[in-house]
C-alpha cells in the first residue's frame, strides 16, 4: 500500500518513513488492545476510577512502545528518506509505471511448459520491478540547473536560501519576530519539499530574534532527534563579546553535530562555481548590533548579489569602497529608512531588491523613503509581504524571478 500513497506523502510532506511498512507490521497486531483498553478504562471509569486506571495500563503500555517506536525511527538517519516533492507530471508517470507493472504481473503465464514458465515469469518480474524502480528514481529526480536564490515570507524577519547546481545548500538567517516556529512550519518544510537533507552552512548576519529564531528550532529539532536533515557548519559574525545570542546559537550548534566558525571581513566561502566573500563584520566593533551584522557579496558566474543583514547608513559609508555593482540586494534592516542610503545605491545600482518584512510590522517597514531611494536608482523593488516567497534564479548571465504567491 505504501508504493502507491508514496507519492501522496511526499507531495504533503517532502519525506516518508523507510520503516513505515515494518511499523505498521508491529503495531496493527496491538491496535485491538489499546481501543479495547481504551473503552474498558471509560465504561469503568463511570462506577469504579481505580477498576479504569487498572484498565487502562494495557493501553498505556501499548501507547508508549509506539511512541519509543516512533522517535527511534526519527532518530535513525537511514530510516526517513527526504524525496522532495515531486511535480504532477512526476506523479502521473510514476502511476502510469506502476499500472504497467501489475498489468505485467497480472498477466504471468500460466499454461506453458514448466521451463519456458519459469523463464518468462522471471523475465516479467524484472521488467516489472524495473518499471517501479523506474517511477521511485523518477518522483526523487529535482534538477537545479541554476543558481536559486528563496526569500522565504517569514513575517517581521529574514530566511533565504542559497541552492547551487552542484547540491550545495546555504541558508542566511532564519527567524522572524511576529511569527512563531517558523523553522517547523516554514524553514524545514522547505528543505523536505526540495529533497535536501543536508544544510551545508548557516550564516547567521547578526543574533537578534527576526534572524535567528527558526535556525534556533531548527537545531533544536536536529539535536532532539525530530528530523534527519543535518546542518554542517554555522558560521556566526566576529564579535568581541559574546552575548546571550552567539551563546545559545553556538551551544545549539554543537549540540545538533554542526561546527562553528566566526567570521569577518575579508574571509571567503567557495562552494563549486559559488563565492561567499564577507565584506563585514569589521574587527572594530561598533555599539549597534546591528551595524555588526554580517555583510555578504555573492558571485556566481558574472552575478553579484549582496545580502547586508540590518546594517544601517554608517556602515554602508565605512563600505563603500569595497563595493561594486550587484543584480540583487536584499535590502537592509527590512527596508529601515536609516538603511539603503543613495550614496550606497548609487555604488551597487541593484537591479532588483527584496525587502523582507510583516505587512501588520509596527515599525513603519518598508519605508516610503527608502522605497523610492530604490525605485529613483532603478531597482525593481520585491515584496515578501506581497508576493509570498520571492525566488530568483540565474545561470550566472540570465535572472528569472518568481513570486510563490503567483505560482
Amino acid at each position: 500500500m505504501q508504493i502507491f500513497t508514496l507519492p501522496v506523502v511526499l507531495w504533503f510532506y517532502g519525506e516518508v518513513s523507510v520503516l513505515g511498512i515494518i511499523l505498521n507490521l508491529l503495531v496493527l497486531p496491538t491496535v485491538g488492545i489499546a481501543l479495547a483498553s481504551g473503552a474498558a478504562c471509560a465504561l469503568l471509569g463511570i462506577f469504579q476510577g481505580e477498576l479504569a486506571v487498572f484498565a487502562a495500563v494495557p493501553g498505556r503500555v501499548v501507547l508508549f512502545a509506539y511512541e519509543k517506536l516512533c522517535e527511534l525511527s526519527g532518530r535513525l538517519p537511514f530510516c526517513t528518506w527526504i524525496g522532495g516533492r515531486p511535480q504532477l507530471w512526476q506523479i502521473l508517470v510514476y502511476y502510469f509505471l506502476g499500472g504497467a507493472a501489475l498489468v505485467l504481473l497480472y498477466n504471468l503465464p500460466e499454461k506453458q511448459p514448466e521451463e519456458e514458465k519459469k523463464g518468462k515469469r522471471r523475465m516479467i518480474k524484472m521488467a516489472g520491478a524495473g518499471l517501479m524502480g523506474g517511477g521511485l528514481l523518477l518522483l526523487c529526480w529535482h534538477p537545479l540547473k541554476d543558481l536559486r536564490i528563496t526569500c522565504m515570507d517569514v513575517g517581521q524577519g529574514d530566511g533565504i536560501f542559497v541552492e547551487t547546481p552542484e547540491g550545495f545548500c546555504f541558508l542566511i538567517d532564519g527567524g522572524s519576530s511576529n511569527k512563531s516556529d517558523v523553522g517547523q512550519y516554514q524553514l524545514l518544510p522547505c528543505l523536505k519539499s526540495r529533497g535536501i537533507a543536508k544544510v551545508d552552512g548557516i550564516l547567521i548576519s547578526h543574533p537578534d530574534e527576526d534572524h535567528i529564531s527558526g535556525v534556533c528550532q531548527i537545531l533544536e529539532y536536529i539535536r532532539d532527534g525530530l528530523t534527519v536533515i543535518r546542518v554542517e557548519t554555522l558560521f556566526l559574525p566576529f564579535c568581541t563579546e559574546k552575548n546571550q545570542g552567539y551563546q545559545e546559537l553556538e551551544k545549539l550548534a554543537l549540540e545538533a553535530g554542526a561546527e562553528v566558525a566566526y567570521v569577518k571581513k575579508g574571509d571567503c566561502l567557495e562552494a563549486g562555481e559559488l563565492s561567499l566573500s564577507f565584506l563585514a563584520p569589521f574587527v572594530e566593533q561598533a555599539e549597534d548590533t546591528n551595524e555588526n551584522s554580517t555583510v555578504i557579496q555573492l558571485a556566481y558566474g558574472s552575478f553579484r548579489g549582496l545580502f547586508t543583514g540590518d546594517i544601517g547608513e554608517e556602515r554602508e559609508k565605512q563600505l563603500l569602497p569595497a563595493l561594486s555593482r550587484v543584480d540583487f540586494l536584499k535590502v537592509a534592516h527590512h527596508g529601515s529608512r536609516y538603511s539603503t542610503s543613495e550614496a550606497f545605491l548609487e555604488k551597487t545600482k541593484p537591479r532588483i531588491g527584496v525587502i523582507s518584512c510583516s505587512d501588520t510590522n509596527t515599525y513603519g517597514h518598508p519605508s516610503p523613503d527608502t522605497v523610492k531611494r530604490l525605485t529613483d536608482a532603478g531597482c525593481q523593488v520585491e515584496y515578501t509581504m506581497k508576493s509570498g516567497a520571492v525566488i530568483l534564479e540565474t545561470d550566472g548571465i540570465q535572472i528569472k524571478v518568481k513570486r510563490f504567491a503567483a505560482e
